[in-house]
């Protein structure tokens, strides 16, 4: 599905995962400069961008204002190729972020958004799958992020990672999987599932280091992220990696849905020094 409304540096690529059997749709937001050189930028891969990219290409694009003196990067939405028919493009972006952005199979999550989707195709079925991100990261590190590479002046040493929700909950998969992968990290209301948990300890008995910028947030009225969050960030200080900066804020009166966008503004600025002003 290709975006509605594209403003200036943005594009569109297409491209096909041999591993996933998936057609992705890249959304590509080049800074204002990019054109006007040969620079090398950072870089930052946002998730379930059929829905959230717009957040972060416009709120990069106002820091970015030239003048402004903010920090240029290249921001590459990963999105799926879904149905023009509205409800069942919801539905296939629905189902396919559950199979990818999950580390493990859980039935009653697979049978949650197989009865709240069927709303949006009746008379028609969905298959509903878990626990894909194993696949997923490996499409990312061998598909997505060398075909950008060679199609876009981009840093191979500066890559940012950005999910919300199961994107959160993939982008701290990341974080213990494939460290070396991504600098920067932001989990916006990450879905704590109590297996990151087992990651961290596994990554912690082989590693003293994590040399990667975190940024997590969720809204106040979360309250089941409150405390699993809270035990995160007090193991990952625990540790003392060398190398880790984490932060994290909780956003007063929001919840999961009306933090998104202050989570990501908040989340650009902390990773990328955006200034204030």
């Amino acid at each position: 599905m290709a975006a509605s409304i594209l403003q200036p540096g943005i594009e569109v690529q297409s491209l096909h995962s041999e591993i996933l059997h998936q057609d992705f749709e890249l959304y590509v937001k080049l800074p204002w400069s990019y054109v006007r050189g040969d620079a090398v930028y950072p870089v930052l891969f946002t998730l379930d961008a059929n829905r959230s990219f717009p957040l972060y290409s416009t709120m990069s694009l106002i820091y970015e204002t030239p003048g402004n003196g903010g920090a240029e990067i290249v921001i590459v939405g990963v999105g799926y190729e879904v149905s023009e028919e509205r409800m069942r493009g919801l539905a296939q972006w629905a189902a396919w972020r559950t199979r990818d952005l999950t580390p493990v199979r859980r039935e009653g999550t697979e049978q949650f958004w197989k009865e709240k989707l069927s709303a949006l195709l009746v008379g028609n079925n969905l298959d509903i799958q878990s626990g894909g991100a194993v696949r997923f990261l490996k499409s990312l590190r061998e598909e997505v992020i060398p075909f950008i590479e060679a199609k876009y002046r981009v840093s191979s040493t500066d890559r940012g990672l950005a999910g919300y929700s199961y994107g959160g909950l993939f982008t701290l998969y990341a974080l213990f999987h494939a460290p070396e992968l991504f600098q920067r990290y932001f989990a916006g209301s990450p879905t704590m599932w109590e297996q990151l948990f087992e990651y961290e300890e596994k990554y912690a008995s082989t590693h003293d280091d994590l040399k990667a910028k975190v940024f997590i947030t969720t809204g106040e009225l979360e309250t089941d992220l409150l405390a699993p969050i809270q035990r995160m960030a007090e193991r990952l200080h625990s540790r003392g990696y060398a190398g880790l900066e984490l932060q994290t804020q909780v956003f007063e009166g929001e919840g999961h849905s009306s933090a998104y966008a202050a989570s990501v503004s908040r989340a650009l600025r902390v990773l990328y020094k955006y200034r204030e002003d």
